[in-house]
């Protein structure tokens, strides 16, 4: 009876056992982990999307990518702008005369409203004749004398161009003295302003011109570069 006893026993703890254990669970592997173990792969979290950071909304906001078109457009589709017609500036003379100079000098008063003013001249100079002797090298030869026309000596021309208001001189040039002897000037006064423009030489005849921009809508006869002869 005893023995009985001891079995039923045994057999009351092991189904308390059995029942125990079916009640445990495995812990739950974590998704978010990585295992460094062989065989075990873990997973990643994903990328996420780059922010974008826009620093004043009044002049950039997002949008949306435009459409990557399927084909090329055909060449020379595109509209062709028509070159700029730029047309030419129209001057006229608003002075012309021709001054000789004998240590004398003249001025005008000119008032230029759209620029550029062209004086333009044409010198010619006076000319002086002159005999050359040579001293001959050979005693059975005579002496040399050899005539040339040259400019005078005394020959020069200046022009200035001075603010009437101040007498200050914006601008000059001029022919012989401290100035090349080319027979031919052109001094441009790029300002608008009112001038004082002065003229002085001797023994010179100087041919001047002077001419602006036509205003808007003013019919004149255009004019042309002052010729000067050689």
């Amino acid at each position: 009876m005893k023995g009985a006893r001891i079995v039923s026993l045994l057999v009351v703890v092991l189904a308390i056992g059995v029942l125990v254990s079916g009640c445990i669970t495995p812990p739950k592997e974590n998704p978010g982990s990585l295992s460094q173990g062989k065989g075990n792969v873990g997973t990643s979290e994903p990328t996420a999307a780059p922010t974008h950071v826009v620093i004043d909304t009044l002049f950039v906001t997002p949008a949306t990518p435009f459409p990557t078109p399927t084909t090329s457009p055909p060449p020379n589709s595109y509209t062709n702008l028509p070159e700029p017609t730029i047309e030419p500036t129209v001057y006229k003379v608003v002075y012309r005369n021709a001054i000789p100079f004998s240590n004398n000098a003249t001025a005008y008063s000119v008032t230029v409203k759209t620029p550029p003013l062209f004086i333009e001249m044409c010198l010619s100079p006076k000319m002086v004749t002159r005999n050359i002797w040579y001293e001959s090298r050979f005693t059975t030869r005579e002496d040399v004398y050899v005539t040339q026309t040259v400019i005078s000596p005394n020959a020069y021309f200046e022009v200035r161009v001075r603010d009437r208001g101040s007498g200050n001189i914006i601008a000059e040039d001029g022919f012989a003295k401290t100035y090349s002897i080319d027979k031919y000037r052109v001094l441009t006064i790029r300002t608008p302003g009112d001038f004082l423009v002065e003229f002085s030489g001797n023994d010179i005849t100087a041919a001047v011109q002077m001419r602006v921009p036509a205003e808007p809508g003013e019919t004149v006869t255009p004019s042309a570069t002052l010729s000067c002869s050689t």
